[in-house]
C-alpha cells in the first residue's frame, strides 16, 4: 500500500529531483512533516538537504509580524476592555470570556465585518446598503433572525439582557484589538486578520522566503477565509503547488459531506498535472463492526485485534494504527497490548491528570480552598487533611507520623481540624501552611513540588525522573499562568486563580518518547490527517463521540448568525470529522470498528452515523463481531461461622469473670442476627468510621442526649425540679446548652462560634431547640414526684445460666440516658429516642424469637437496662422511651405497652423475661450451634455487613 505522503514524496522527487530541498513544505501538521522524510529518504539515492517545512500559523506571523500571546494574558486584556462597559467581577466573567475571545477568533479568522455581525439590525434598512458579499440566503437568514425579537417593548427579559450585551460587543472587540495592538499582544485570529490585509492591501509585499523559492501545499481540509486569501496569493505568484488528500469516492458525490470542502479545494486550487491515485476506498476491505458492552472491554479487543494480525504471520508495525476517538481510554488500552508487540508509538501523551504528581497538587488547591480561619488559627477540612496525609508522596516521606495523624482525626471524628495538630516538622510541615492571595498560593505550591521532588520515589510509584518531568510540567505552566496575571494589573480571588491551574493542568499531556516512525501507532483522531495505514482499528465510534454533538452552544453568536456569516456551524464540525473518517480507511485493507453499546447518563450506545453509512451506502458490508458477556450467577449459599478454634475462645471471653462485657445493644445484634453479632462482637469487625459532613440521624441523637445532659446536670438530686426544668423552657440556657453541644459532638471544637455554622448546621440546632422547648422540658415539667438520680449513668450486673450441665455467669454492661427516682420508691430508667414511636410489644417472647415486625430494639434494650437496676439496685424499675416527637401528643406516656396494658413495674414481667434471656444466652454459647444468618432478609436492609452476605 502506497500512502498518501509516499505518493507526494515520489511525484515531487521525480519532478524536481535534488532540487527538492529548495521547496517550502506546508502541512496542517508536524507527523506529517516526519513520515514525508522518511518516505523521501527511501527514493533518494544519495545525501541531500531536506526541504523547508513551514506551517501556516508561521507564515502568517512573518506576514503579519505579530505572535500569539497566552492566553490567560489575553482574558485578562479582554476583561479590561469588558469591564469599561459591563460592571462585572473578573471571577463571574473570566469563563464565558474565554467563549468570547474565541469567538474574536473565528470572526477575525472568516474576515467577518464585526460591525455589521454586532449590529442590532431591527430595522433590517442596514441589510439593504452594499454588502454584496452576503447572499440572498443569507440576509434572509439574517432578517428572520432579528424579526424574532420583535419590537423592545415585547422582548422577554432575557432577550433584553441579551441585547443589551449584544450591542456592545462591537465596540468591545474594537477597543480590545487596540488594547492588543498597543502593547504588542495578539490572538491567534488577529494575527491571521492582519497577515490577509497585508496581502489584500500592498499586491507587493513579499511571501516569506527567497523570491524563486517554491511552496507545496499539502493534505489540508477546511479553509478559513484567512487561509484562501494567502493560498490564493501563492496560487497568483505562480510558485506554488497544492496537493489534496481525498477520495473520488465521496468527492464526486455531492451529497458526502466528507467532500463539503475538497470539492472547492480542488476547484479554487488544482492540484498539479502529477496525478495522485484517488480511488482507493472502492479495494476490497476487510470491515469489521465489534458491538461492545463496556469500554473495558473495547480496550480488550485491542489485544484480539493485534494478536489476530500476529497469528496471520504479520509483525505489527507502524503499518497498524489504534485510533481512540475517546482519549481517555489510553490507559487499560496500553495495558491491552500484547506481549509480543515490543515497540508502539503514542501521539497523545500522558495525561496529567492521572498521576499523582497532578493529585498532589489538587490536594494542596483543595486544602487551601476549604481552610478556615477563627480568632487567628486555622482549621483544614478533614476530607482535605486526610487527602494529604494519605497521599504517597506523605506517606513514603513521614509513614508512621502521617499515619498517627490521619487515625487521630478519624477517631475524633473532627470535620475541621486545628492546624497546630501538624506542626511536626518534614514535608508534613511543609504542606500543611496556610496562604493568603492568589500569589502566596503559587508559591506554597511551587515550594510543596520543590520540597517532595528531592525525595526518592516509593515502591509502586513513578521513578524519580518521572516525577521530575511531571512536576516540572507542571511548574512551568504555574509560572506562565502567574506571570500573565502578575502583568494584568486586576486582582485575581484565589478561587479564580486556582480555577485557572486547574482548568491548564487538566488539559496537559506529558509526552512519551518514542520512535515515531516505528511500532504500532496509538493516536487521536487529529494525528492521523495525511496519515494511511494498512490496519486500522478505532475505539468508540459512537455517534456521541464520532463525530459527536458539536452544536456551537459555547459561543456568543446565534447558529442563525453563524451560518448567515459564514462562520463554522454545527454542520461544518460534521463535514469535517466525516473527512477524518473516510479519509482514513480509504487506502485500509483492515478496517476494524468498535463502539461501546450500552447506554448510561453520558451517551446513548448508538453506533456512529459512519457505521450506518458504510452498512448502507458503500460498497463495503461490514461484518458484525459483537462481543457477548456470559453471566452465569450461582446459587447462593448460606453462611454460617463454627464456634470453634479462636471463635470458641473469643465467646469464653464473656463468661465468668472474661474481660468481655455483653452490651444491650450488642445482645440485641444477635437476637436480630446471629451472624451480625459474631461480626461485631466476636470477629470485631466494624465499617470505618467515616467523619459526617452533614449532621446524621445517629449524631442527631448524640446532640440531643448531651443537650439534655447539660441542661438537667445542675437539677441532679434536687426533689423540686419540676418548676426549675419549666423556667427552662425557651430560655437562653436551652440555646447554650444546644450550642455546646453541637461543638463538642460535632464540629469537636469548644470554642465555635455561631458564625462557623452552616446553613444544614442551623437547622439542626433549631430543631434539637424546638424538641427540648415543645417537647421534653414541658413535658418534665408536668410530671410531680420524681429526682433525677443519674444522667449518662453506668449500668452493669451479672447474669447467670446453665448451658451443657455447667453454671456460667455474663455481666450486661451499659450506659443509661437517665435514672429518676419516683414518688412510690419505683426507680424509672429513661431513653431519648428521636426516631419513629415503637414502644408497643406483643408478649415478651416476641421480642425474642417473634417476626422481625414484632421486634423493637428500643424496647429490648429498654428492658435490659431495667434488669441491670433491678439486680444492682434490689429494687423494682419502671422502663420509659421518651420518643421526642411524639411528646407534644396530649395523651404521650413514655410507658411501654404490653398489647394495650402499659409496663409500670418490671417485676411483673421480670420471671418470664429472664428465662427467655436464658434461652437465648444458652443457644449463644452453645459451641456446637454456628452463627448462622437471619432468615428474614429485611433484617439486612441496612446491615452494615449485607455485601459480606451478599444480600
Amino acid at each position: 500500500m502506497r500512502g498518501f505522503i509516499t505518493e507526494v514524496a515520489d511525484a515531487l522527487y521525480r519532478r524536481y529531483g535534488d532540487d527538492i530541498s529548495s521547496l517550502r513544505l506546508v502541512f496542517p501538521n508536524r507527523r506529517a512533516q516526519l513520515f514525508f522524510c522518511d518516505a523521501l529518504s527511501s527514493l533518494i539515492h544519495r545525501p541531500l538537504w531536506q526541504p523547508a517545512f513551514v506551517s501556516i500559523g508561521e507564515l502568517m506571523e512573518r506576514l503579519s509580524g505579530l505572535r500569539g500571546s497566552d492566553r490567560v494574558k489575553l482574558i485578562t486584556e479582554l476583561y479590561k476592555v469588558y469591564s469599561r462597559v459591563h460592571d462585572e467581577s473578573f471571577d463571574t466573567f473570566y469563563f464565558w470570556g474565554d467563549m468570547l475571545l474565541a469567538d474574536f477568533d473565528q470572526i477575525d479568522k472568516y474576515l467577518i465585518d464585526a460591525d455589521m455581525l454586532f449590529s442590532n439590525i431591527g430595522d433590517l434598512k442596514a441589510l439593504e446598503g452594499d454588502h454584496s458579499y452576503l447572499t440572498d440566503d443569507q440576509i434572509r437568514v439574517i432578517r428572520q433572525f432579528w424579526q424574532s425579537f420583535g419590537s423592545g417593548s415585547s422582548c422577554s427579559d432575557e432577550q433584553r439582557h441579551f441585547l443589551t450585551i449584544w450591542e456592545s460587543l462591537a465596540d468591545i472587540y474594537h477597543r480590545f484589538r487596540e488594547s492588543l495592538s498597543a502593547q504588542g499582544l495578539a490572538y491567534e485570529g488577529m494575527v491571521y486578520r492582519a497577515a490577509a490585509e497585508r496581502l489584500l492591501d500592498d499586491e507587493a509585499v513579499a511571501l516569506p522566503g527567497d523570491a524563486d523559492g517554491r511552496y507545496v501545499v499539502v493534505g489540508f481540509n477546511a479553509l478559513s477565509a484567512c487561509e484562501k486569501r494567502l493560498f490564493n496569493r501563492l496560487k497568483k505568484s505562480g510558485r506554488a503547488e497544492f496537493y489534496w488528500d481525498y477520495d473520488s469516492y465521496y468527492v464526486d458525490h455531492k451529497d458526502y459531506e466528507a467532500g463539503m470542502f475538497l470539492r472547492d479545494n480542488i476547484r479554487d486550487y488544482p492540484p498539479p498535472e502529477a496525478r495522485i491515485g484517488h480511488d482507493h476506498f472502492g479495494a476490497p476491505k476487510e470491515t469489521v463492526v465489534v458491538p461492545a458492552p463496556s469500554d473495558a472491554l473495547q480496550c480488550k479487543y485491542v489485544h484480539t485485534f493485534l494478536q489476530e494480525l500476529i497469528d496471520r504471520g504479520e509483525t505489527p508495525d507502524k503499518e497498524t494504527a489504534i485510533v481512540l476517538t475517546d482519549e481517555s481510554l489510553l490507559l487499560p488500552v496500553l495495558y491491552a497490548v500484547p506481549g509480543a508487540v515490543d515497540q508502539l508509538n503514542i501521539t497523545m501523551g500522558y495525561p496529567l491528570r492521572q498521576t499523582t504528581a497532578y493529585s498532589f497538587v489538587e490536594r494542596l488547591i483543595g486544602l487551601q480552598g476549604r481552610k478556615r480561619v477563627r480568632s487567628g488559627n486555622t482549621w483544614f477540612y478533614h476530607n482535605d487533611a486526610l487527602g494529604l496525609l494519605e497521599h504517597p508522596y506523605i506517606r513514603q516521606s513521614q509513614p508512621e507520623i502521617a499515619s498517627a495523624l490521619a487515625d487521630g482525626i478519624r477517631r475524633s471524628r473532627s470535620v475541621y481540624v486545628r492546624s497546630g495538630l501538624f506542626e511536626v516538622g518534614g514535608t508534613i510541615g511543609q504542606v500543611f501552611r496556610t496562604t493568603g492571595s492568589w500569589q502566596s498560593l503559587s508559591d506554597y505550591i511551587r515550594g510543596c513540588l520543590a520540597h517532595v521532588v528531592a525525595q526518592p520515589a516509593g515502591e509502586g510509584q513513578e521513578d524519580a525522573a518521572q516525577r521530575r518531568e511531571f512536576f516540572t510540567v507542571i511548574d512551568e505552566h504555574l509560572v506562565r499562568i502567574v506571570n500573565s496575571l502578575a502583568d494584568s494589573g486586576l486582582e485575581i480571588p484565589v478561587p479564580v486563580f486556582a480555577s485557572l491551574l486547574r482548568r491548564t493542568l487538566q488539559t496537559l499531556r506529558v509526552p512519551y518518547e518514542g520512535e515515531p516512525l516505528a511500532g504500532v501507532q496509538i493516536m487521536g483522531i487529529l494525528e492521523t490527517r495525511n496519515l494511511d495505514f494498512k490496519n486500522v482499528l478505532i475505539l468508540s465510534v459512537n455517534d456521541d463521540t464520532f463525530p459527536g454533538n458539536r452544536a456551537v452552544s459555547s459561543s456568543f453568536i446565534p447558529y442563525n448568525l453563524r451560518y448567515a456569516y459564514g462562520l463554522p456551524t454545527p454542520q461544518h464540525h460534521e463535514g469535517v470529522y466525516a473527512y477524518y473518517f473516510y479519509r482514513l480507511i480509504q487506502r485500509a485493507e483492515r478496517v476494524h470498528l468498535v463502539y461501546c453499546s450500552r447506554s448510561d447518563d453520558k451517551r446513548t450506545g448508538e453506533p456512529s452515523r459512519y457505521i450506518y453509512q458504510l452498512e448502507y451506502e458503500s460498497p463495503h458490508k461490514p461484518v458484525y463481531r459483537p462481543i457477548r458477556l456470559g453471566v452465569n450467577l450461582s446459587a447462593r449459599q448460606p453462611l454460617s461461622v463454627d464456634k470453634t478454634g479462636r471463635v470458641a475462645d473469643a465467646l469464653r471471653a464473656y463468661l465468668d469473670g472474661g474481660q468481655k462485657r455483653l452490651s444491650p445493644t450488642s445482645f440485641y445484634h444477635y437476637v436480630e442476627c446471629p451472624l451480625k453479632f459474631y461480626f461485631r462482637s466476636v470477629a470485631g469487625l466494624s465499617p470505618q468510621q467515616e467523619i459526617a459532613e452533614e449532621v446524621d440521624l445517629p449524631m442527631f441523637g448524640t446532640i440531643l442526649h448531651r443537650t439534655m445532659e447539660l441542661l438537667y446536670a445542675p437539677l441532679l438530686g434536687d426533689p423540686a425540679a419540676g418548676p426549675k426544668i419549666g423556667a427552662l423552657v425557651g430560655s437562653a440556657a436551652v440555646k447554650a446548652a444546644v450550642q455546646r453541644a453541637i461543638n463538642e459532638e460535632y464540629l469537636r471544637d469548644e470554642g465555635a462560634g455561631e458564625e462557623e455554622y452552616g446553613g444544614n448546621l442551623i437547622l439542626v440546632r433549631d430543631v434539637v431547640a424546638k424538641y427540648v422547648n415543645s417537647c421534653i422540658l414541658p413535658y418534665d415539667a408536668s410530671q410531680t414526684g420524681f429526682v433525677m438520680r443519674g444522667l449518662e449513668v453506668p449500668v452493669s450486673c451479672p447474669f447467670g445460666f446453665e448451658e451443657g450441665n455447667r453454671e456460667h455467669t455474663v455481666v450486661f454492661a451499659g450506659k443509661s440516658d437517665r435514672i429518676d427516682l419516683l414518688a412510690d420508691g419505683l426507680l424509672r430508667v429513661v431513653d431519648y429516642k428521636t426516631g419513629k414511636r415503637h414502644i408497643r410489644f406483643k408478649d415478651l417472647e416476641s421480642l425474642f424469637f417473634g417476626d422481625i415486625r414484632e421486634r423493637s430494639a428500643a424496647v429490648l434494650q429498654t428492658l435490659l437496662y431495667s434488669l441491670m437496676l433491678t439486680r444492682s439496685e434490689k429494687c423494682d424499675v419502671q422502663p420509659a422511651l421518651y420518643y421526642v416527637r411524639n411528646m407534644q401528643e396530649p395523651d404521650f406516656s413514655p410507658l411501654l405497652l404490653e398489647g394495650n396494658t402499659p409496663v409500670v413495674r418490671f417485676s411483673e414481667y421480670r420471671a418470664e423475661f429472664e428465662g427467655l434471656l436464658r434461652r437465648v444466652l444458652i443457644e449463644l454459647f452453645d459451641l456446637s450451634k454456628p452463627f448462622v444468618q437471619c432468615s428474614r432478609q429485611e433484617t439486612c436492609a441496612f446491615c452494615d455487613f449485607r455485601e459480606i452476605c451478599r444480600r
